[in-house]
């Protein structure tokens, strides 16, 4: 008697559904398992990496609630030094993550975990005195106020042209990022 078949699983209702292809544009409604998706990768995160990460934040559209996003976590990861980070290499390719250092020049490390035709996190890691931390965290906080009407209306322009669709972002990136910075400042 033949088995049967195994059948592809379909994502649950409420699943992170979370995996994009390399290069691909693609916006999902908000998933409410996201956050927990952060936050079981988060529980995974210290432990591979230990006392280094002294913090772990969900940043990036999957982290507003109601937000429509890529189906890619990002998650910010802060150190004291990115020498603390010099063999994290090794202890997160195991978990599924690809090492890419520090790819654009931005003082950060980055990773991405997945196969390329599903990439489901990526991982900035950033000392935690930095502009880039504090640029993630003000960029999450200032996603829902105006980031969701921009998003949508460059999606259905460029839908077809990832980069097209990144750059048409930036502006408006540099904008909020400015003013997070001008908010620090006028704190300290």
């Amino acid at each position: 008697m033949a088995k049967p078949k195994p059948r592809k699983a379909r994502p649950a209702a409420g699943s992170p559904a979370l995996g994009l292809r390399r290069g691909e544009v693609r916006l999902v409604g908000h998933r409410r398992a996201w956050p927990e998706a952060f936050a079981s990768e988060r529980r995974r995160l210290e432990r591979l990496l230990g006392r280094g990460a002294l913090a772990i934040e969900h940043v990036g559209s999957t982290a507003v609630a109601g937000l429509a996003a890529k189906p890619v976590l990002d998650i910010a990861v802060a150190v004291g030094s990115l020498d603390v980070s010099a063999g994290w290499a090794a202890a997160l390719g195991p978990a599924g993550f690809t090492a890419f250092g520090d790819r654009e020049g931005r003082g950060e490390h980055f990773y991405a975990k997945g196969p390329e035709g599903r990439r489901t996190v990526y991982l900035h890691v950033v000392p935690i005195a930095s502009s880039n931390w504090s640029n993630y965290l003000g960029f999450r906080d200032a996603l829902r106020r105006r980031y969701a009407r921009l998003k949508r209306r460059l999606w259905a322009r460029h839908a077809h042209d990832r980069s097209a669709y990144t750059e048409a972002k930036a502006g408006f990136i540099r904008g909020v990022l400015g003013e997070g910075a001008r908010r620090c400042a006028a704190t300290r």
